[in-house]
């Protein structure tokens, strides 16, 4: 992939930079992750509502050197990493379209945000999370995204994906994904 279409940030303590200009104005995929046994770091937007300028939060990191992944909405053109009151230890967060989503696999797993792309056909799964979590189904650009299942607590459940797009793991937030660090979750494709 080319410079222009992708970027990797790295840094240590607060720090702003902008999103590379051939990304702008589209909702992107982060991945972000810190030190091994580093803590979380947050990323914040920058937007621009009338002449105010203000800060957003967006997601988390996942803790140490787990990758989570975030999807930075289109609005934002300057990012930020912070640990609110706290000065973030190192930290990397690699910028790229939405088609770098990773191929969803037979069986997936984790303990941060992911967005996988399906190319498959209609597909049941069987998913399961150790404590809250939700799974999501957006077309390719981000567009369409409606909740497959959500809960505050562990849960066991089967899920449907309607057919190509990309499918979001995250925490419940406000009916959208929730990005960063979250308990052992598992989702399993049924094969025909």
């Amino acid at each position: 992939m080319s410079g222009s279409t992708s970027g990797l940030f790295s840094g240590r303590g607060k720090s702003e930079f902008d999103v590379p200009p051939a990304l702008t104005g589209r909702p992107l995929l982060a991945e972000a992750w810190g030190r091994r046994l580093g803590r979380s770091f947050d990323v914040e937007g920058e937007r621009t509502v009338g002449n105010v300028v203000r800060w957003e939060y967006i997601g988390g990191s996942g803790w140490g050197a787990g990758r989570s992944h975030i999807v930075i909405p289109p609005h934002y053109s300057r990012l930020a990493i912070t640990k609110g009151v706290h000065k973030p230890k190192r930290w990397n967060v690699f910028i790229g379209e939405l088609s770098t989503a990773p191929a969803i696999e037979a069986e997936n797993a984790g303990t941060n945000s992911r967005v996988y792309a399906h190319h498959g056909d209609e597909t049941e799964a069987k998913v399961d999370f150790e404590g809250h979590g939700a799974v999501w189904f957006y077309s390719f650009q981000w567009e369409n995204g409606r909740e497959l299942i959500s809960h505050t607590d562990a849960f066991r459940g089967a899920i449907t994906i309607p057919g190509p797009g990309l499918v979001a793991v995250g925490a419940a937030h406000l009916g959208e994904p929730g990005w960063g660090t979250l308990p052992p979750w598992k989702m399993t494709l049924r094969t025909a």
